[in-house]
């Protein structure tokens, strides 16, 4: 323990992060953190635990009984305000991830090729509105989506290997919003090398660019506009038919509004006056405003592979019922866990 200390201001700072930045991660006092790393207070289970996260580390790494360790190679689309309960979430489902694969065959996954005929390759039309969160699980292999809420300013992070893709989602967002976020976070999957990114509203360069234009055209498509402008004779766009559009496709608010003005459908002073008060009016329509709220029932949420393949494997009894508890926690499927040992009761 004697040298804990100085392994954890090393590794703070090969990673670049603060003292302030680690204490609130913690949920400490900096001036506590400070004196764990220079050896005046002692880590107790739960923030060692934390830290192994974090850093994607073992405990015996930290207290110097193993040198066995490899920095996880980070890509961060984002300003300053970073959420590292993001980075120690990914890092926790793909450790589960590693031990699971050490039971079920691994078989290369392949994506869809990242270009203008992605929404053929996931078997869609170019006009039809999308749900995005079923048709990702239904149509990529091994990829698990969770939602957790993060800081305002991160909207999703995605990770990627051989064998398995996780995206998560920042809950506190819209559902309007996390469409988007989904769509977005799946150009870094089909496109970048890196197999770790995390993305936020601070930081925009072409990369982010080029992400936010995929998620805008797989949501709604050219011809998917233009059609239903056909359709509904629209001349000049009023409130109504902005609410009307994004109802249908399902589309973050901002999102279509600065579609529309970069396309020159609209003008700035209709950007201005389409961009307040758009909940309220919805309402007065009579549609239902959901889509521009965070879903409740899903503040803490997963759906895709990694639930069967836990599931496969426990009843399988390749993996003991204590992992496959800490793996639906950590999915946030309690309900899996309570409804087993309730059906075994039964039993």
């Amino acid at each position: 323990m004697r040298n804990i200390g100085l392994k954890l201001k090393t590794l703070r700072k090969e990673h670049g992060y603060s003292q302030i930045q680690i204490a609130e991660y913690l949920k400490i006092d900096q001036s506590n953190l400070s004196k764990i790393e220079n050896n005046k207070r002692n880590l107790n289970l739960t923030l060692l635990d934390k830290i192994c996260q974090l850093y994607n580390c073992t405990p015996e790494y930290l207290l110097g009984e193993s040198d066995n360790y490899e920095k996880q190679k980070i890509m961060f689309k984002s300003g300053n305000d970073m959420d590292l309960n993001v980075i120690a979430k990914i890092n926790q489902l793909a450790s589960h991830l590693s031990l699971l694969r050490k039971y079920d065959a691994k078989t290369n996954q392949k994506l869809p090729k990242l270009n203008i005929n992605i929404r053929r390759q996931l078997g869609i039309d170019e006009y039809s509105p999308i749900n995005i969160f079923t048709l990702l699980v239904q149509k990529i292999p091994n990829l698990t989506i969770v939602s957790f809420p993060m800081k305002r300013s991160v909207s999703g992070c995605c990770f990627k290997n051989n064998f398995d893709f996780i995206i998560l989602i920042n809950s506190i967002h819209s559902r309007g919003r996390q469409n988007f976020t989904l769509a977005h976070e799946l150009y870094h999957l089909l496109d970048d090398e890196e197999n770790f990114y995390i993305c936020s509203e601070g930081f925009k360069n072409e990369i982010e660019q080029k992400a936010d234009e995929f998620a805008s055209n797989l949501l709604m498509t050219e011809h998917g506009l233009y059609d239903f402008i056909e359709s509904n004779n629209i001349n000049k766009w009023t409130i109504e038919d902005i609410i009307k559009c994004e109802q249908y496709f399902q589309i973050d608010h901002n999102l279509l509004i600065r579609r529309l003005y970069s396309q020159n459908l609209i003008d700035g002073s209709q950007f201005a006056e389409f961009s307040f008060n758009i909940k309220p009016k919805a309402s007065s329509l009579g549609y239902d405003t959901s889509l521009y709220e965070s879903p409740k029932d899903k503040e803490y949420y997963s759906i895709g592979h990694m639930i069967p393949l836990t599931e496969k494997l426990w009843n399988l009894e390749k993996i003991g019922n204590g992992l496959r508890k800490d793996i639906l926690l950590d999915l946030y499927k309690e309900e899996l866990i309570y409804k087993s040992l309730s059906d075994k009761n039964e039993i």
